[in-house]
């Protein structure tokens, strides 16, 4: 049978003080309910240089849900137009100038969206 490998765990036996007002106080721990960490934890990220990530509100799920949503809404209404022969496509673009146009258009909305999902995301 194999053995657990056990980490060695250092214990937080030191103490750092920092005197703050009230309202330093209170936006420290603010930020570290955002991030869902204690103020000794957050505090400690970010002294030792971390950036401690900020959990997403609710009504920010809902956002990028929606926008992940409409995203794909796009993509397939993209491939359903250009997986069409050309002379579909005709049907639903009389001028090629302006098909192209529409499919650079929502490229760029695409590449736009990704950015702004990646962002979120980190």
């Amino acid at each position: 049978m194999k053995q657990k490998e056990t980490k060695a765990v250092s214990k937080r036996i030191l103490h750092l003080d920092a005197r703050v007002t009230q309202e330093e106080y209170d936006a420290v721990k603010k930020r570290a309910d955002e991030c869902g960490k204690t103020v000794s934890k957050y505090t400690r990220e970010c002294t030792l240089g971390h950036q401690p990530k900020y959990h997403l509100t609710e009504r920010e799920i809902e956002a990028l849900t929606s926008l992940t949503d409409a995203r794909g809404d796009v993509v397939r209404l993209f491939s359903q137009v250009n997986s069409k022969e050309p002379e579909k496509r005709k049907l639903y673009f009389k001028n090629e100038k302006f098909r192209q146009a529409w499919l650079d258009s929502v490229n760029k909305i695409l590449a736009y969206w990704d950015s702004i999902i990646d962002k979120m995301k980190e």
